[in-house]
């Protein structure tokens, strides 16, 4: 266990030495201090850019109730000639929205223009009150009473109620999904890299006269798991940061759309976190390793990588979809799949879409999936560091297993 211990304080040191670990933390650090800094400073100074061409004969518009509505709105009306005009604006990103309202047998018709995708904002205050001006207009025309022209107007009351253990977050479940799948890419492959590297130099063949090949393995794996968990901690401090200084307002707190209640981290998301994130990684890492033992060169690494990379692409599908359809058939499977679980049962357990029992149960099969991977993954390792010159056949694999 000292050569274990020794050989892993080598790895970690010169994984955080390294120019482009430093690099890549204080950039990236300083990436989320701006996007937060620039929500915060660029929300108070948005503008919402609207045209309305009105042709129709009875409705008027109340701007200051609009303003009320839409915050940042700047209204501008327009005749019906410029039309061509205001949508040129439009496809030009001059203008944002472009409201035109005609009227079809005395019933306002409503024409919404806009770049990519719609505001739901925007066409509820100008929908809302046309709809109360036509309904005033139909009542007036009918003679209707005073009585009846209250009871069109009344709201219907919506009383809402969550059945689920928790109300989840869908932006941690994104923030998570996104950093397993940076993290995997970034150390997985950086781990079979580096054994491939040692081999093409044959700097190899010293180490395993000095240390057990199986002791090298598993210090690599180790070592980038606690330099990604270091890595990542740096990148939540950042957040963190920006959340004390006042750029992020929780109440209102999204990620590129997704909500992210702040409330709800706690110590057992905190727990599950690092469980989930550290079991994915080694589930990947292993396989990463194994394959890459059993290359010469290092360009021959692209192609092996291939059908792990695969499953890579597949667990970050199913985790999207899994934010989307939490109880759907391929992913309760991917619940219990070792290749898919981390993310996909950590989503599940955020979003309070699983049970104890479940979430015990694929913890306990991606344990000892990572047993068996890492039995498999030593035996591989220990005969292939020493495999030169063959151009990589799979068989080749079930020949080491068997040995």
């Amino acid at each position: 266990m000292n050569a274990l211990w020794t050989a892993y304080l080598f790895h970690i040191k010169e994984q955080i030495r390294t120019k482009g670990f430093r690099i890549t933390s204080i950039v990236i650090s300083i990436l989320i201090l701006g996007y937060f800094a620039y929500n915060h400073f660029s929300s108070n100074e948005e503008k919402v850019l609207v045209t309305v061409i009105n042709t129709s004969k009875y409705y008027s518009l109340d701007d200051k109730l609009l303003k009320e509505n839409i915050e940042g709105l700047q209204l501008h009306s327009e005749q019906i000639k410029n039309e061509e005009k205001e949508q040129q604006k439009i496809k030009d990103q001059d203008l944002d929205h472009l409201i035109v309202i005609k009227e079809q047998d005395s019933v306002p018709v409503v024409n919404y223009y806009y770049h990519r995708s719609p505001d739901p904002t925007v066409m509820f205050a100008f929908t809302t009150q046309l709809q109360q001006q036509y309904l005033s207009k139909v009542s007036t025309e009918h003679a209707l009473s005073q009585e009846v022209v209250t009871e069109l107007f009344q709201n219907i009351p919506v009383e809402e109620t969550m059945l689920a253990e928790n109300n989840g977050s869908l932006g941690i479940v994104y923030v998570f999904i996104f950093l397993m799948y940076t993290f995997i890419i970034m150390f997985g492959q950086g781990v079979a890299m580096s054994i491939t590297g040692e081999k093409s130099t044959r700097v190899m063949e010293v180490m395993i006269t000095k240390i057990k090949p199986i002791y090298m393995l598993f210090a690599k794996i180790l070592s980038s798991l606690t330099a990604g968990l270091i890595q990542v901690s740096v990148f939540l401090l950042s957040g963190y940061l920006a959340y004390l200084i006042g750029w992020i307002n929780k109440d209102l707190f999204s990620i590129f759309g997704f909500g992210l209640d702040l409330s709800q981290v706690n110590a057992g998301l905190i727990i599950g976190f690092i469980f989930f994130f550290a079991c994915g990684y080694l589930v990947y890492a292993l396989c990463f390793a194994a394959l890459g033992s059993v290359i010469s060169r290092t360009e021959d690494l692209g192609s092996v990588m291939g059908p792990v990379m695969v499953l890579v692409v597949g667990a970050l599908m199913v985790g999207i979809k899994t934010m989307m359809d939490p109880t759907g058939g391929l992913v309760t499977f991917s619940t219990y799949f070792p290749f898919f679980s981390p993310i996909v049962a950590y989503s599940k357990f955020v979003m309070g879409e699983i049970s104890t029992l479940e979430l015990l149960i694929s913890g306990a099969v991606l344990i000892i999936s990572i047993g068996l991977l890492a039995y498999a993954a030593s035996r591989i390792y220990v005969k292939g560091v020493m495999v030169y010159g063959e151009k990589f056949k799979w068989s080749q694999l079930t020949a080491m297993l068997k040995k």
